[in-house]
């Protein structure tokens, strides 16, 4: 979702957004849509990924499982 942010040093706005790239590891492989999940800072690992997963948490409805983090 891309949206104006305003600048007022320069009287202008600059395009936002909240998308972000993130590195998926294999050993997360049942993420799905609508699950939460906690990314942190890494090196570069391309262009536009400078992100890790780190934690994914269970989108609420779904069957709980207990796993160790």
């Amino acid at each position: 979702r891309d949206y104006l942010h305003y600048i007022r040093k320069y009287n202008r706005f600059e395009k936002r957004h909240k998308n972000m790239s993130v590195h998926l590891s294999p050993c997360f492989r049942d993420v799905q849509i609508g699950d939460i999940v906690t990314v942190g800072e890494c090196r570069p690992l391309s262009k536009t990924v400078r992100f890790n997963v780190l934690k994914v948490t269970k989108a609420a409805g779904t069957k709980k499982q207990f796993q160790k983090f």
